[in-house]
């Protein structure tokens, strides 16, 4: 008998569950009680119903596997009350989104796994439902076409509602002749969604939307391989999304580095993507992930974790999904430092120790450069409107910075409402990005506009010309130094007339960073420097502040300008999650530094260093030293450590001549021994 998902394959499962998939019915059957003692509505909640077509899909799996009645009579519950209900969905999209798709999914597994142990009026009943509720979603696609998910390619209501909707296909397809159109047109969809995917596998919406979205990405790529169609297995997306993943693992690896719309610190595991993964590529490292979150983090992750439904009721793929044959492997023997270039983003380890440095960076167009490139070409080809940005921030030349488990400079998170002020950026006169002014016209408290920007509409990318981009105009990697240089003054107000804002960020592999601001225009303006911290800085003297975290702690050693007002303050930032829970508000308390220019100026130059440290007082870091360095037509620092002396000079002219240095760059760095002897240098000549 063939099942979808689980193909040919069922008594191989049940043949396992006392030896290799043990612990995975475990967690099934648990999973499975959750549900009995669970009150269920005549009527739609006011709420998303996301979670019961995940509970009947559980539900359906135990009783195919143990063959327990009470399996069966319980799945025929959730069922049944799910059917009843004349929409699937609350308040938002009713019937044609999210809400409505993963009803599909699980339901649509349901009526697969259960159909020959349904009576002939349920399984009538059941179908028809299926069948309503399938047309529904996909003709508002098609009415949609170009304004709405179905041509959002790069938007995980896509892949979502697709997907949900492809798995009823194939579960009624016997029965329904229209389902065949369901799936022709989803094929379609899905040929397109992975050719337009960044080749690197990274996500612009964030780890949070990854693990979100990724389940049925993997299910739309396993059903269609099934039926014969183009295997997106073998794209570059799908082969490379884990590194993705991976890399924006804190430390730790219970929580995430947070770009984008991330609603907290974990919301970004999901146990059975890391086992299809594992199962497809022969990837140990995402079969060793998926084993450490079930092992150790999984009920934290459940209950900490602002995704809905969540973790838990992933159990029935996890079994599904589970090979025994892969074997686990640690990062360990990993690069250090990955690059992800259609997103901009860098990442920078000490190691693959919990309590490791990391620190990541991102400097792209809007959604990535290749999203921004098709879509415009798609949009203007067309007269669509193919890009739904609501979940990627005005965040370029961003970074995060995570050392002994403790959030030192730190993203804001979940945001619908991005300005630059909120992240770790410079801003000009007040602003930071052309699109900001939209908050002018009002904020989301309008339920007509919270209304469009859930649709991906009204949102600060909305009016965002095809010329405003940022990019990573260098990276490098080599000789024992990793630095980035990231280019943003296209995306600023073109009134302001920047000609130049770029970030540039040094590691020299000695336990600090060189952060250095060029910020260059037509007109004088006051250039305001800021990161966002959990904690407040402190001023330890005119050039040094300090922030402390439980075990970690950050110097921020400020060289340049000479001139400069510094401010240590609070930025507040609260959101409403879902207009299906307009209760549910997001609130966090940036600890924000800032430094800026006391009189405005055409040109400024931010230089500071980073040392990230311990800070227990039993195995207290030594500080480094910083002393600010000045010539004829450069500025520079002199870093020094217990080992090392960092001699780092910029110049705008790329013209440095400090001492016996001459070099004909934008910036050097010359690392010494205590004895004077050259370890090691490397330079940037500019673009």
């Amino acid at each position: 008998m063939n099942y979808l998902l689980i193909n040919d394959q069922l008594e191989v499962l049940k043949a396992e569950l006392k030896t290799t998939r043990k612990e995975h019915l475990t967690r099934l059957i648990e999973q499975c009680r959750l549900y009995e003692d669970e009150v269920l509505s005549k009527e739609h909640p006011h709420t998303s119903i996301t979670y019961m077509g995940m509970a009947a899909a559980n539900l359906s799996l135990a009783y195919l596997l143990t063959e327990q009645e009470h399996y069966l009579i319980e799945a025929k519950r959730w069922i049944f009350t799910a059917v009843d209900y004349d929409v699937w969905g609350y308040g938002f999209l009713v019937d044609v989104d999210l809400s409505a798709s993963w009803m599909l999914f699980g339901l649509g597994l349901s009526y697969d796994w259960l159909k020959d142990h349904l009576t002939d009026d349920e399984r009538t009943k059941f179908l028809n439902k299926l069948i309503l509720q399938g047309n529904k979603i996909f003709d508002y696609g098609q009415q949609n076409l170009g304004h709405c998910w179905s041509t959002n390619y790069w938007q995980n209501h896509n892949w979502i509602n697709y997907s949900g909707l492809l798995t009823t296909a194939y579960a009624i397809r016997s029965e329904h002749e229209g389902a065949q159109v369901w799936i022709d047109e989803i094929k379609d969809n899905f040929d397109k969604v992975f050719d337009y995917l960044p080749e690197d596998g990274s996500n612009y919406e964030g780890t949070g939307y990854w693990r979100f979205a990724m389940n049925f990405f993997l299910v739309a790529a396993d059903l269609i391989r099934k039926d014969g169609g183009t295997d997106h297995f073998k794209t570059g997306f799908m082969q490379n999304t884990f590194d993705y993943r991976l890399y924006q693992s804190a430390p730790n690896w219970e929580e995430n580095i947070n770009f984008a719309d991330v609603h907290d610190k974990r919301s970004s595991h999901s146990i059975c993507a890391y086992y299809k993964i594992a199962s497809e590529y022969n990837n140990g490292q995402a079969q060793w992930l998926g084993e450490m979150v079930r092992t150790k983090f999984l009920f934290r992750e459940a209950y900490q974790s602002k995704i809905f439904p969540g973790i838990l009721p992933e159990a029935f793929l996890e079994l599904i999904w589970y090979n025994p044959e892969i074997q686990q492997q640690s990062p360990e023997n990993l690069p250090l430092t990955k690059y992800f270039p259609d997103l901009g983003l860098v990442v920078m380890r000490s190691s693959w120790d919990t309590d490791a440095t990391h620190l990541s960076f991102k400097c792209s167009p809007a959604g990535g450069h290749k999203q921004w490139k098709m879509s415009w070409e798609l949009d203007k080809k067309n007269d669509w409107k193919t890009r739904s940005l609501t979940h990627y921030h005005v965040d370029f030349n961003q970074f995060i910075l995570v050392h002994k488990g403790a959030s030192l400079v730190i993203d804001e998170g979940y945001n619908r409402t991005s300005k630059a002020e909120i992240h770790n950026l410079v801003t000009v006169d007040g602003t930071g990005c052309v699109g900001e002014k939209i908050w002018d016209e009002g904020d989301l408290s309008d339920p007509v506009l919270f209304d469009l920007n859930c649709k991906g509409i009204h949102n600060v990318w909305r009016d965002v010309p095809e010329s405003a981009v940022a990019q990573v105009e260098a990276f490098s990697n080599q000789d024992g130094y990793c630095y980035v240089v990231g280019e943003s003054s296209r995306m600023y107000y073109p009134e302001m007339q920047l000609t130049r804002n770029a970030r540039h960020i040094i590691n020299s592999e000695c336990g600090y960073f060189i952060l250095l601001d060029e910020l260059e225009s037509h007109l004088e303006h006051t250039y305001t420097w800021r990161i966002h911290s959990e904690k407040y800085a402190k001023k330890i003297s005119q050039n040094q502040f300090e922030i402390v975290n439980g075990n970690g702690a950050l110097n921020v050693f400020t060289a340049f300008p000479e001139a400069r007002q510094t401010k240590i303050d609070e930025t507040l930032v609260e959101e409403i999650m879902t207009p299906q829970r307009p209760d549910d508000i997001r609130r966090i308390s940036l600890k924000t530094l800032l430094i800026e220019n006391p009189e405005k100026t055409k040109n400024t130059y931010f230089l500071n260093v980073f040392q990230p440290k311990e800070a227990i007082q039993s195995q207290k870091s030594k500080d480094i030293s910083v002393q600010s360095l000045k010539g004829e037509n450069c500025i520079g620092v002199e870093i020094s450590s217990p080992q090392f002396t960092e001699t780092f000079l910029y110049s705008s002219e790329n013209k440095i001549e400090y001492g016996d240095i001459n070099a004909q760059s934008k910036w050097i760095s010359i690392l010494r021994d205590k004895a004077g002897k050259i370890v090691k240098t490397t330079s940037y000549d500019g673009v």
